[in-house]
């Protein structure tokens, strides 16, 4: 096998492959990744076993052929390189690289190690098409909520769901939800559902963020897998098993307040209040306080020995008065991953869930449990 082609290209498309690689794998094959050269195409393959990847781009082949590279290693060498063409050529044993005057030779895999990846299931029927830039803010808006505690691994995910036309996606890790929706081009008697991992998550953002403006993504739900293919890229994830909690029961249907505000004004407001639990080391349930009055919202935060700070902010409301606490974190994870000038928050009272919208996404809702001041 011998292949060349641009350095950044290349390197993009590794850097992408290595996302899949595991670094605390006990098998020593799963540290490499699968290059296959064939008509002016090269391939490049990586697995977890959990989550595997392909990824094809143009490259100027001299002769056919597939080898195995360490990933870690191959990136290492390519992030040095000049902004030269890089030639990668396999020879008995090892495998040469040559960028410029550079040049290098490293041992290669042994095929026969190497897993079967599963192909693109052909299931016309079964696919979701949409655009990759539509996709990706749906994840952009949802995945914060998403659990990290992997005590509950079923929340370590997205939850996807196709019903009566329409794509639903949805994260929580129990005290806050996010979820949003979009109309997809499927038959209304298509239904299905699944739970991917967050780390598939993040994955599939960074190849839609690599997507052209106008490119599509598809997505094919198995019974025990996804796979999202693009232009270039084929990437499939074992699913979690297990059932998702139903997140619609817990979205209030009703409010008695209403408040509309400036997205950036409140955002950076918070953060300021917030701060004053950077003086110190802040406890785990440290809270910022909302009270909403006539028109005025007083934000507010204090650290047991290190003081107080607040903030009065204009705001326009309906309904009343409260006086609400929440993790500040949660609060700035909303307002910075939404694009709008203005932005609404329905209240009840102190101790019911507060539900944030979007005016310029009438399918986005987050919902932020209180905390007790």
């Amino acid at each position: 096998m011998k292949f060349s082609c641009k350095k950044n290209e290349l390197m993009k498309n590794v850097q992408t492959a290595l996302l899949c690689l595991s670094p605390k794998t006990m098998l020593p094959y799963l540290s490499f990744i699968l290059m296959e050269a064939e008509d002016n195409k090269v391939t490049i393959t990586s697995t977890d076993l959990e989550v595997s990847m392909k990824i094809t781009f143009n490259a100027k082949v001299e002769d056919k052929g597939k080898t195995m590279i360490h990933g870690d290693l191959f990136g290492a060498l390519m992030r040095v390189q000049e902004e030269k063409d890089v030639t990668i050529e396999e020879g008995e044993n090892s495998i040469i690289i040559k960028c410029g005057k550079f040049s290098a030779s490293v041992p290669k895999g042994n095929l026969k190690d190497y897993p079967q990846i599963p192909d693109t299931m052909d299931a016309k029927d079964k696919k979701v098409e949409l655009s990759a830039l539509v996709l990706s803010d749906m994840l952009r808006k949802t995945v914060f909520s998403a659990s990290r505690d992997e005590v509950r691994y079923v929340l370590c995910s997205e939850y996807f769901e196709v019903n009566e036309g329409r794509l639903v996606i949805a994260a929580t890790d129990g005290k806050r939800l996010a979820t949003t929706a979009c109309k997809i081009n499927v038959p209304k008697s298509y239904k299905s559902s699944a739970i991917v991992p967050i780390k598939t998550i993040g994955i599939l953002q960074k190849i839609l963020g690599y997507c052209e403006e106008k490119e599509t993504v598809n997505i094919i739900f198995d019974e025990n897998s996804v796979f999202f293919s693009t232009k270039n890229t084929v990437m499939n994830s074992r699913l979690i098993d297990g059932t998702y909690p139903d997140f619609r029961n817990v979205i209030p249907k009703s409010c008695t307040i209403t408040v509309t505000m400036n997205r950036e004004e409140i955002q950076n407001a918070t953060i300021r209040s917030a701060s004053i639990f950077q003086a110190g080391i802040a406890a785990q349930n440290s809270s910022v306080k909302y009270q909403i009055n006539k028109n005025k919202l007083n934000i507010s935060a204090s650290s047991q020995g290190f003081g107080e700070a607040e903030e009065e902010v204009d705001i326009t409301s309906t309904g009343g008065t409260v006086n609400i606490a929440f993790s500040p974190d949660y609060l700035i994870d909303v307002f910075k991953h939404l694009d709008d000038t203005k932005v609404n928050m329905e209240l009840t009272d102190s101790l019911n869930a507060a539900v944030i919208k979007s005016p310029d996404d009438s399918e986005f809702i987050s919902l932020i449990m209180p905390m007790r001041s």
